[in-house]
């Protein structure tokens, strides 16, 4: 009760946030001539019952998302994680339109000021994994319980290389190559000698006489 209490002040200091989820409050009778002397009231409920969220926290239909109510259950779960520092939150959101009712509490190991919830202190692990903001998480100021997403790293820029100067051919030994006895021919031999001795050899389809 303390927390709806706060949570509809701060909502109502919002005018973006329109209607308030209530929780209708459970009244305890005592029926002295009765054989079961005490009892539970509250407010009936008529119309569509809905369960927001089951006692682990997780969805259980797309009313959570889509409407209205079941967008504020999110966000006042949020809210009451938020203001008790995780170590609160209120499961099993469940009722019709904007009333619920027979909610549950879950609270951390050590419990929360003296109190323990009635759910698996999982469940507020499970809330912060799989709660997704909404509208109303934003115009209350709540911020995302996800972690923010790491930039991924920019790639080490490379400085421009000069270009390689172009490689001079060099030419391999000479052979002397003299052809019926006229001019003389002097022309390179590429790679390893092909020539190894001297005698009469054939050149682009000419013969002549090698001599070293």
């Amino acid at each position: 009760i303390e927390y709806i209490k706060a949570y509809t002040t701060a909502a109502q200091s919002v005018k973006a946030f329109g209607e308030i989820p209530e929780i209708i409050p459970i009244y305890l009778v005592h029926r002295p001539s009765n054989d079961i002397p005490y009892a539970t009231l509250e407010e009936e409920l008529i119309g569509d019952f809905v369960k927001y969220s089951v006692k682990d926290g997780k969805e259980v239909n797309l009313m959570r998302c889509d409407s209205e109510a079941g967008q504020k259950c999110c966000a006042f779960q949020h809210w009451v994680y938020n203001k008790t520092e995780g170590n609160l939150l209120i499961t099993d959101m469940q009722g019709v339109g904007m009333k619920l009712t027979d909610v549950g509490i879950a609270t951390s190991k050590k419990g929360y000021k003296g109190f323990k919830g009635n759910c698996a202190t999982s469940f507020i692990d499970q809330f912060k994994a799989l709660h997704q903001c909404n509208k109303y998480c934003e115009v209350l100021g709540l911020k995302s319980l996800q972690p923010k997403a790491k930039k991924p790293a920019s790639a080490p820029k490379t400085k421009p290389q000069p270009a390689a100067a172009p490689k001079k051919k060099t030419l391999g030994p000479t052979i002397l190559f003299s052809f019926m006895g006229f001019n003389e021919f002097i022309f390179p031999v590429m790679g390893s000698l092909w020539l190894q001795v001297p005698g009469q050899y054939e050149y682009a389809g000419v013969e002549g006489i090698f001599e070293t």
